[in-house]
């Protein structure tokens, strides 16, 4: 599953090792634990229902980016993503303490924002030119999501990012748990995931298995969440 030579490899930062070993982009698109029983949590947490927006990306590249030694292919220009935001619903708030100890005792501040990318190929498969896609989407969502978190800093609010190559936390120290996309989506959104027999892999209701899913995290509240995505489509 090595990328295409068109895209520069990404090397993951030092404080992200993959659980799969060298299965790269395998934790947050597939899970295999199908525990999750979607519930009314969706109408009971959802501040900003699924919006698509397209963003204009700066080609000079993220300090934090830059920072963590990651190479980024700079020449794409913009980013094309579903975005919604969500109060954390109780059920997982024991989970999201695991995957970021500094929040603890504030779960109830914190705002989930899941993001998928309409892609081409099927994520499903493992060919070259689908995973050159994976890595292409993957450096979409580090330029936008760190844009993102940036802007929130800015504002003294927390925020990170998990990679989905992993599902770790980013920018803060990570906890003995990983972010599972696929559940999450199924949770938040009650979009259903495949069973492929060993595993589950998110499917969008509008494209299927088509999609890359990634997550960005704060503790900021809606409004100010929203006023930064509205700010962030208004300078492109």
């Amino acid at each position: 599953m090595s990328p295409s030579a068109a895209i520069h490899t990404l090397s993951p930062p030092p404080n992200i090792q993959s659980a799969a070993g060298n299965e790269r982009h395998n934790h947050s698109h597939s899970s295999n634990s199908g525990s999750t029983d979607p519930t009314s949590t969706r109408q009971n947490s959802t501040v900003l229902e699924p919006t698509i927006e397209c963003f204009v990306l700066s080609n000079r590249l993220p300090k934090n980016l830059v920072d963590l030694g990651i190479e980024i292919d700079s020449q794409s220009t913009q980013i094309t993503l579903q975005y919604s935001a969500h109060i954390c619903p109780r059920r997982m708030k024991r989970e999201m303490r695991l995957v970021f100890p500094c929040i603890a005792g504030k779960e109830s501040k914190l705002v989930i924002i899941p993001t998928f990318q309409k892609t081409s190929s099927s994520m499903i498969s493992y060919d070259a030119t689908t995973q050159a896609e994976k890595d292409q989407k993957l450096q979409l969502f580090y330029r936008w999501g760190v844009e993102l978190v940036s802007r929130l800093q800015k504002r003294g609010y927390w925020a990170d990012i998990t990679d989905p190559m992993s599902g770790m936390a980013l920018f803060t120290t990570s906890g003995p748990s990983l972010y599972p996309d696929v559940e999450g989506a199924e949770i938040l959104l009650r979009y259903k995931p495949l069973n492929l027999g060993n595993c589950f892999v998110l499917s969008h209701p509008s494209w299927g298995t088509s999609t890359y899913p990634a997550t960005a995290f704060t503790l900021a509240p809606p409004e100010q969440v929203m006023e930064v995505l509205d700010q962030m489509h208004n300078c492109s």
